[in-house]
């Protein structure tokens, strides 16, 4: 096969080696024409006469056919063909990610061109998507012509990129089968031997089996996934002087704290393997090879006027109205939210990574549900810089989700009267039976004929051992002993009921459109604020803030205001990474009414951003709500902190516009009526 081009071997190994392919499907890993590969497979069969062998198409599906022992030959005399060249599109870019991610030096477009053996052309077209997926991590691609790509942004930001894309490049339990050797994958082995040389992937295997002896057991394959990786990726960058930086007060808190008492285990096992790792990797490792989910000072936003239960409401509130639903009365549904909220909000404020295979099926399972929760999310935590990954909304969703369904459920209970003029006892006996029967029956009275024409309309089933005056639809007349042709009749009646309350209930429901409340709009306008501040120091700006808004009567105590404020700062995340604003958000019924206002400073402040990062701050935008203020309120307040993360040019007029541009900014946002729900 000596006379076969690279391109012809790549095609004759893929059938070989995969089977038969559809051409389409062929054509697409190959980045190529239909038509190109065609001809193609016309020069290999001239190739493969020798060998009595030859490539067909049937219905869309190229076959290779021949005899066993010929194909073994044919195979046998291709040679080694790198397996990245059988990688599929999606899974180069995934692979040339990571690389970049994990270099520290920029790589060359030509590498990746001869790594995959395509064009220089089909490299920059993967960039181009790559940038784009970097980009809603935080994270910028640069390419300079003799210079190189590299990827630039935070250790953090780039851990959490790197851990969602090993995720993404194969099924979970084809990567799993690799991290427990279960199974050989050449594909999975040569992406990790890609990426990592094969002697540390092989130490981690075993090093990860040791931890899992001592910190837990009975860990899900899902964790041991996520420990593999992620010790994986600290080892490494600690090997090439990149190991994470976190706040120390942070680190010293895990270190020191009963709860993760295994990482001296942990820390020893690693040493015997003569790996040494640094206080902050450790701390780092902690958190994510717990079986628990650690929280640091757990629940912050008491401290700020509001529980999490209350934003747990809130989100349940606003998908109600969003998806014209009655959910928010289930309490066991709030708890299981608040529960969920005091890990998972504490790992999205240190920027720590979330992971969740089930997100795509849940989106499809759920639909608007989804999409819904998301917009809520979106509404209440942006007020406090958090912007919830679409893993975690799909947890949240999972939670509604079940609450609609035990409403769903609880909504198709009967409630039954039983009419049986021949006595009571006769009555209860017929009751006990329908209710042994229908586990659908949710209640049973029983009652006279009188008592039927008074309270008929307060049942779902009438059941009669007589004949009635006015048989209406609901009800049935059955033997007081209750025969098989009864049952029949009650259980056709069951049934209907049943798809009769399914199209009623909430599904799928389109999306219902929120109306405007201009009056909250105006109000929220009329006390708008900008002041330009001397401010040396953060305590120096908040004192300013609650004295301003005590003159100007907004609030009935500037030491509280201050004090909340104050509380809000140091729980941290209040940067919107990369635009020198901070958002200030807290709530107290101290206020008289809600309030936006901005002030800039004349000297920037040096701030703790997103994780552990820092940054520049002359811009403050501070909102500030009753703990009792309406929905209507805080859905306005949340489209404010929506715009401030999305919108790059509100940014730029709170930064540099005055008043009357803000005014105007906010105008737009406030009397936006696009909910623009079917578009996220």
């Amino acid at each position: 096969m000596e006379d076969l081009t690279v391109r012809q071997k790549f095609i004759l190994k893929t059938l070989l080696e995969k089977g038969p392919f559809n051409i389409k499907d062929l054509s697409n890993l190959m980045d190529v024409s239909e038509r190109t590969i065609m001809r193609e497979i016309a020069s290999i069969n001239n190739n493969l006469k020798k060998y009595k062998a030859v490539i067909i198409e049937d219905n869309g599906q190229i076959i290779l056919k021949g005899e066993e022992e010929a194909l073994d030959k044919i195979h046998a005399s291709l040679g080694a063909i790198p397996l990245q060249w059988l990688l599929t599109p999606e899974q180069r870019q995934i692979l040339m990610t990571i690389q970049l991610l994990l270099s520290e030096e920029p790589i060359k477009a030509a590498y990746f061109s001869y790594q995959f053996n395509v064009v220089e052309g089909t490299i920059s077209l993967y960039l181009d998507k790559i940038e784009e997926w970097l980009k809603m991590r935080n994270l910028s691609l640069i390419r300079r012509r003799g210079y190189g790509i590299k990827v630039e942004g935070s250790e953090l930001d780039k851990r959490n990129a790197i851990v969602e894309l090993f995720y993404n490049y194969k099924p979970i339990e084809e990567l799993l089968a690799f991290v427990y050797n279960d199974e050989k994958d050449k594909y999975v082995y040569t992406f990790f031997s890609t990426v990592f040389d094969n002697e540390l992937v092989q130490l981690v295997k075993r090093i990860v089996q040791q931890i899992k002896n001592v910190i837990h057991d009975h860990l899900s394959d899902l964790n041991y996934f996520g420990m593999f990786i992620h010790l994986l990726v600290s080892i490494y960058r600690t090997k090439i002087d990149k190991p994470i930086q976190l706040n120390d007060e942070f680190v010293k808190d895990i270190l020191l704290s009963n709860e993760f008492i295994f990482m001296k285990d942990v820390e020893k096992i690693l040493k015997e393997n003569e790996i040494y790792l640094p206080d902050a990797e450790l701390a780092y490792l902690a958190i994510h090879l717990s079986p628990k989910k650690y929280v640091y000072k757990q629940n912050r936003f008491e401290e700020l006027g509001i529980s999490l239960q209350d934003l747990s409401k809130e989100v349940v509130e606003e998908v109600s109205r969003l998806l014209n639903i009655k959910i928010n009365c289930d309490e066991q549904l709030i708890v299981g939210l608040s529960q969920h909220f005091e890990p998972a909000l504490y790992r999205l404020t240190m920027g720590l990574q979330t992971t969740n295979p089930l997100v795509e099926e849940i989106k499809n399972y759920y639909g608007d549900l989804f999409k819904a929760v998301n917009r809520a999310c979106k509404l209440i935590f942006s007020k406090y810089n958090l912007m919830i990954p679409e893993e975690e909304i799909g947890y949240i969703t999972m939670h509604i989700g079940a609450a609609i369904e035990r409403q769903q459920a609880l909504s198709k209970k009967l409630r039954v009267f039983v009419i049986c003029p021949n006595g009571m006892g006769t009555a209860r006996i017929l009751s006990a039976k329908l209710k042994t029967l229908f586990r659908e029956i949710d209640a049973i009275d029983i009652g006279s004929i009188w008592e039927y024409k008074k309270k008929s309309d307060d049942y779902d089933l009438i059941i009669s051992t007589v004949k009635l005056e006015d048989l209406k639809d609901n009800v049935i007349v059955v033997s007081p002993f209750l025969t098989e042709e009864d049952i029949k009749k009650v259980e056709e009646f069951i049934e209907k009921y049943a798809v009769k309350k399914e199209k009623e209930l909430p599904g799928n429901l389109p999306m219902v459109k929120k109306r405007q409340n201009f009056e909250i709009a105006d109000e929220i306008l009329r006390n708008l604020q900008l002041k330009y501040v001397e401010a040396k120091t953060i305590a120096d700006l908040i004192k300013f803030i609650a004295k301003d808004l005590y003159d100007l009567m907004l609030t009935e105590d500037a030491k509280e205001i201050e004090e909340l404020i104050f509380k809000r700062e140091a729980m941290g995340n209040v940067v919107i990474p990369n635009t020198h604003i901070a958002l200030i958000h807290t709530r107290s019924d101290k206020m008289v009414m809600p309030f936006v206002g901005v002030y800039k400073l004349k000297t920037p402040l040096k701030m703790k951003s997103v994780g552990f990062s820092y940054e520049e701050v002359d811009t403050f935008l501070v909102m500030l709500a009753r703990k009792t203020e309406s929905s209507e309120i805080l859905e306005m307040l949340g489209k404010i902190s929506i715009s401030l993360i999305e919108d790059k040019a509100f940014n730029e007029i709170l930064r540099f516009g005055d008043i009357k541009d803000i005014r105007n900014s906010l105008v737009k946002i406030l009397n936006d009526t696009q909910e623009a729900l079917e578009d996220e």
